[in-house]
């Protein structure tokens, strides 16, 4: 019998995250589901159990090698357990064979935490649905167990642990590189090391649709537009000469064909200069909108992914010992850090069987982080805006969901940091 890989590469996207994974910025994001009952953890360990032998890839643990990190094939089994920590808090420790992924749960949540290193939303996000799947499936199976259910991704074990960088990497010439400048940088009293403060706005997503309908744009380029405007809103005059530049993870899957749920994204940039161009949303809007069309095409995102992909194809750098080649990814992290001032990931609509819909109310995904960002999602009618930030005190949350009231659109809002009156 010829038997599975022990060992895996780690994806094109992947290296950037263990030399620059820290206390500060763990590299950890979370997806949770939201029910309408009080999670049972009997059923959902047993739900975890099922889920992880159509995910065999998940247990794994991350090792050093002599010139590149890798991912190895452990034993360890995930056990669940009440959430005990700040959200987002550390899974890889260097010197710990520990899981990359953890389960817990709180009264009607069920959290899925994953080291970036392991995977991306879309691959995280199957894991969860598929976990959360059979967890209904196990609580009401004398209701359910008539209905012949299933989630509509067939993939299996070998194709959802495929690297898709290496599969549609192809050789080109190397690109000219465009002088950018630093970006501005938002400013605020950060928490303690090790917490992450999270502000979070459910959101009708009709609602939401109708006002983006209104300015002519997609949702996504409506949040990416005012979160702009919003940090506009705080800047000084004087650090109006730096440009405003979001960084928007965009899921490949969507132009390259593949079932992975490792790493397959790249990260777009939208930028505004508010000295150079009038200060009004609706303009922000018309920029965000041009750089959306330009950027988000099937040419563009296989040269950008060709030209990240080149470094690792390069013999004479596939030679420079692990410990040198930490020091680069560091200033890579560092110098990219520079250059933008936030970032806004949308996962999108989230689809459950029927069936199995009416046991959830919503989901919700946020990530760990050294300043602020955005994630968002929707399920059902419900879009959930998180707000994750490194902040104690910063009025741009608060700016930004006063627009969306200002519009006449209802937002339930819940936090775990203390409120002013």
């Amino acid at each position: 019998m010829i038997k599975k890989p022990q060992w895996h590469k780690l994806d094109n996207a992947a290296k950037i995250f263990p030399p620059n994974t820290d206390q500060r910025d763990t590299k950890v994001f979370r997806f949770s589901c939201e029910l309408y009952e009080d999670i049972d953890i009997v059923y959902l360990q047993k739900a975890l159990e099922r889920t992880i032998q159509k995910f065999p890839y998940y247990c794994s643990i991350l090792k050093r090698g002599l010139f590149w990190y890798y991912i190895e094939n452990t034993e360890r089994k995930p056990i669940v357990h009440i959430e005990n920590r700040y959200p987002c808090s550390p899974l890889y420790y260097p010197n710990r064979k520990s899981l990359l992924f953890d389960v817990s749960y709180y009264h009607k949540r069920i959290n899925l935490e994953i080291h970036h290193v392991l995977s991306d939303g879309s691959g995280a996000l199957l894991f969860l649905r598929t976990l959360v799947f059979y967890y209904i499936l196990e609580k009401h199976s004398n209701t359910l167990s008539d209905k012949h259910l299933y989630l509509e991704n067939t993939a299996t074990p070998f194709e959802k642990s495929a690297d898709s960088f290496s599969k549609y990497f192809k050789k080109q010439k190397p690109q000219k590189l465009k002088h950018t400048p630093f970006a501005y940088h938002i400013k605020g009293e950060r928490i303690d090391i090790g917490q992450l403060g999270v502000i979070e706005g459910c959101i009708s997503v009709k609602a939401l649709l109708a006002i983006s309908k209104k300015q002519q744009c997609t949702i996504t380029e409506f949040l990416v537009a005012l979160w702009i405007y919003s940090i506009y809103e705080g800047m000084s005059v004087k650090e109006q000469k730096k440009p405003v530049v979001i960084n928007i993870p965009v899921n490949l899957r969507n132009y390259f064909p593949s079932q992975t749920t490792r790493n397959f994204f790249q990260v777009i940039q939208v930028s505004y200069q508010f000295d150079e161009q009038k200060c009004s949303l609706e303009n922000v809007i018309y920029s965000v909108k041009e750089q959306f069309q330009q950027k988000l095409t099937k040419d563009a995102l296989q040269k950008n992914m060709n030209a990240l992909s080149a470094l690792e194809h390069n013999i004479p750098m596939k030679l420079v010992p692990l410990a040198t080649k930490d020091y680069i990814l560091r200033f890579a992290n560092w110098f990219s850090y520079q250059k933008a001032t936030s970032c806004i990931s949308n996962v999108g609509k989230i689809n459950m069987p029927a069936e199995i819909t009416q046991y959830i109310r919503l989901f919700d995904l946020f990530v760990s982080t050294k300043t602020i960002q955005i994630a968002t999602c929707s399920f059902e009618d419900n879009f959930v805006i998180s707000i994750a930030t490194a902040y104690y005190r910063n009025d741009l949350p608060k700016r930004f969901f006063r627009h969306l009231s200002d519009m006449d659109l209802e937002i339930e809002i819940t936090t775990n940091m203390e409120q002013e009156e």
